[in-house]
């Protein structure tokens, strides 16, 4: 019997010992466990009370040089306003000078221009002086010939080995202006020889040959068909070859024309001439040429 209890007391005594180690322990890893957060606690306050010290001084750093930089940011734009206002009268200046500049070019590019327009029309004139419709009868010319003086072309002409009659009507040209060339110039030999008779033997020195009057118009008349005849006709002679460019080097279309071809000419002047090809097709010719003078 003293056995058993003396083993339950030991065994009793071993158990309180057990639990009151287990509190011991506890109750130890609680007290560490709160110094240790008070530790942290501590020195996460501290770091950020250091941190906002450091930021404090950082802001007052920056903020003073942050001033040091604008007094200096001024005395720059003051030096730069200066430079503004003489950079602005040079360029002023210089664009004064640039828009003459540029004016002179411009002039000189419109000459230039100009000269190339002229140079390229006639580099084309040259190119080209004209189309020649040929045909084979003097009825297929001018029926030609009335087609192209309904078309209303500018610069055009009917070119035949011998007169062809009705052409002028076909071609729409009306009466000569040469009459009335011969009429002022006969005219004028008429007025001559009056007054060089009646005024050198009536009026000047009035005389009495073979008993005639002062005035003996009878007598004047040999003279006056003389004069009016002779300046009458050779002024329309004269006229006639000019108007018709006998002293003008010929621009020969084709040889052939003067034997046995029949031609309708457009020259290359016209302004629409670069519808004349279509236009000679439409009035079925033999051929059409495309001629150039001296070639």
């Amino acid at each position: 019997m003293t056995d058993e209890t003396k083993n339950e007391e030991t065994e009793g005594l071993e158990e309180t010992s057990q639990e009151e180690s287990e509190a011991s322990e506890e109750s130890t890893s609680e007290a560490s466990e709160e110094t240790s957060q008070e530790e942290s606690e501590d020195s996460t306050s501290e770091a950020s009370e250091d941190e906002s010290d450091e930021n404090e001084s950082d802001e007052d750093d920056a903020e003073a040089s942050f001033e040091g930089d604008e007094d200096d940011f001024e005395d720059e734009d003051e030096d730069h306003d200066e430079f503004d206002e003489a950079f602005e009268h040079l360029d002023e200046s210089e664009s004064s000078e640039g828009d003459e500049d540029d004016d002179d070019l411009d002039e000189d590019d419109d000459d230039h221009e100009s000269e190339d327009v002229d140079d390229e029309v006639e580099e084309t004139s040259h190119d080209i002086d004209g189309l020649a419709a040929y045909f084979d009868c003097p009825n297929e010319t001018l029926v030609a010939a009335a087609a192209a003086r309904d078309a209303e072309w500018d610069s055009w002409d009917v070119f035949t080995p011998f007169p062809i009659h009705g052409i002028e009507d076909a071609m729409g040209i009306g009466r000569s202006w040469l009459p009335w060339v011969t009429f002022g110039a006969g005219a004028t030999g008429f007025l001559t020889a009056n007054a060089l008779q009646f005024g050198t033997l009536t009026f000047d020195w009035p005389m009495i040959i073979g008993g005639k009057p002062h005035a003996p118009w009878p007598s004047f008349v040999p003279i006056m068909f003389e004069l009016t005849v002779l300046i009458g006709g050779i002024t329309t002679a004269l006229v006639m070859l000019i108007a018709a460019g006998c002293f003008r080097k010929p621009k020969i279309i084709d040889p052939d024309i003067t034997n046995d071809r029949f031609v309708l000419w457009i020259a290359s002047d016209d302004p629409n001439f670069e519808k004349a090809r279509a236009f000679m097709q439409k009035l079925d010719p033999v051929e059409i040429r495309e001629i150039t003078f001296g070639s």
